[in-house]
């Protein structure tokens, strides 16, 4: 009797468990319809690159080749991610809810595709919201949609987990998740002012959403561009060209990619800053923004400094060029000590193309020593950038044949197959070779004394090399005990 007692109490328990299951469901249908609540971690393979991460490696300006993008997909495709972004639809139509559009910088970055045990979800969201999410990558575009994410989920809806919305709507507790908008420039940025001198992107970020292949409206670009004019950037490029401008002004090109990009504006009084670069020289500018172009010749920059160039400080350069030069001697040393006077050829003096006489081999290349040749254009030299501008021209293209040491060698998958050359001190020539000469170029040691030749392209700056082209080694001399 007892048996059966407790049996019919254990029935009629599970039908009151149903009943109120049921009555849940139909009080908040449609809001959970066909949604399964998270059931913690997943046991799935997730990767640990951010967002920005993968963007670097598979966006539009990745460096990378089609089939290196290929290759570096095959070890993220079918791995899941736990990301954070802005929500920017859901559903492409009312009837179509198991996808949502999420926003890391401009436009839609991520399509969630969720399944039918995750649809529910999607009534959670509003456009706008900053979500946690999770997602096996499963499609790569190349636009600004990048990647598509299967299996999707939504952990986190503006700083509360769906577990608590759901709760508190369970509970008839009025939930206002507030969504998190944001500035379409970007997830990351501070809604507060910029301190002064702090950097608002790299030129990169500025050139994907205001650049000629931004998707962005003209319209749009000029709204935006009110929030960046006159915040302070900090960029690194080659100089294009320099010149004198409108209004005395003085202009300077900046190439990041293809062409000039940039424009430096230099003020009046500042005309040194044009005298101490020339043409290929790697500058470290800061600035502030000027002006938007939205070509190729994205914006300008005005209030121009110049930090580095190459890998030295400009203070540090200034301080170089400053000091009395240790070799120099004094007037009267040179009466006491006549055999160290400089020859005719190396003195610091202006050098007009009449005044130069090159002869040619046999085999056509020039016989002006690097010496010689440094003498004329190295720092020691008081001509001015467009003097040596002037002069360079009667070597540049022209064949050489020197002998120096090797100080580095190498090969890049963007710069190539180079090598360092020591003739003085540091590295004095940048010598290119072709990728057939791979095996000579890396059967050399730092510290191997070559005989080389090459192609005159761009004369030394302050601190960068001569730069030669289709080099060749013509013979080595190991260096004692040479190691890499």
């Amino acid at each position: 009797m007892l048996k059966r007692t407790l049996l019919i109490s254990g029935i009629l328990s599970s039908i009151l468990f149903i009943s109120t299951f049921i009555f849940a469901r139909e009080e908040f249908s449609p809001l959970f319809e066909g949604f399964n609540f998270p059931s913690g971690e997943t046991a799935e393979e997730f990767v640990t690159e951010s967002f920005d991460d993968l963007l670097n490696i598979f966006g539009k300006y990745s460096k990378l080749t089609k089939s290196e993008k290929e290759v570096s997909w095959d070890q993220y495709n079918g791995k899941y991610v736990r990301w954070q972004g802005i929500v920017n639809y859901k559903g492409l139509t009312n009837d179509d809810l198991n996808r949502a559009g999420i926003r890391h910088n401009i436009e839609t970055n991520v399509e969630l595709i969720f399944g039918e045990d995750k649809k529910g979800i999607v009534n959670l969201i509003n456009k706008g919201d900053r979500v946690t999410y999770t997602g096996k990558l499963s499609f790569l575009f190349d636009r600004n949609l990048l990647f598509k994410l299967k299996d999707a989920n939504i952990e986190i809806i503006n700083g509360i987990t769906v577990d608590e919305l759901v709760s508190k709507i369970k509970k008839g507790v009025s939930v206002s998740s507030k969504p998190s908008y944001k500035s379409e420039i970007s997830t990351d940025a501070d809604p507060e002012e910029p301190h002064e001198g702090k950097n608002i992107l790299t030129y990169e970020g500025m050139n994907h959403i205001f650049g000629k292949n931004s998707s962005i409206s003209q319209s749009r670009k000029e709204e935006l561009w009110d929030y960046y004019k006159g915040k302070t950037i900090e960029w690194q490029g080659v100089v294009s060209y320099k010149s004198l401008g409108k209004d005395d002004r003085g202009r300077i090109g900046i190439r990041h990619e293809v062409g000039t990009n940039v424009e430096l504006w230099i003020n009046e009084g500042s005309e040194n800053l044009i005298e101490m670069i020339k043409k290929e020289d790697k500058i470290t500018y800061t600035g502030k923004l000027a002006e938007l172009f939205g070509r190729n010749l994205l914006c300008s920059i005005e209030n121009v400094d110049i930090k580095k160039i190459g890998d030295k400080e400009v203070t540090e350069i200034e301080k170089m060029a400053s000091e009395p030069d240790a070799n120099e001697t004094t007037e009267d040393k040179l009466i006491k000590e006549p055999e160290i006077i400089m020859a005719e050829s190396m003195a610091p003096k202006v050098t007009k193309k009449e005044d130069i006489e090159i002869t040619e081999t046999i085999d056509g290349l020039i016989k002006t020593p690097f010496e010689e040749l440094d003498a004329l254009f190295g720092r020691k030299n008081r001509m001015t950038e467009s003097q040596k501008d002037k002069l360079w021209k009667e070597y540049k293209n022209r064949y050489i044949r020197w002998t120096g040491e090797v100080a580095s060698r190498g090969k890049g998958r963007v710069s190539g197959l180079r090598m360092g050359i020591k003739h003085t001190e540091g590295t004095d020539v940048e010598l290119v070779f072709t990728d057939d000469k791979e095996r000579l170029v890396l059967g050399t040691n730092k510290g191997d004394k070559i005989t080389y030749t090459g192609k005159l392209v761009t004369r030394c700056g302050y601190i960068l090399p001569y730069k030669l082209e289709d080099g060749n080694i013509e013979s080595v001399l190991k260096a004692p005990g040479s190691t890499e």
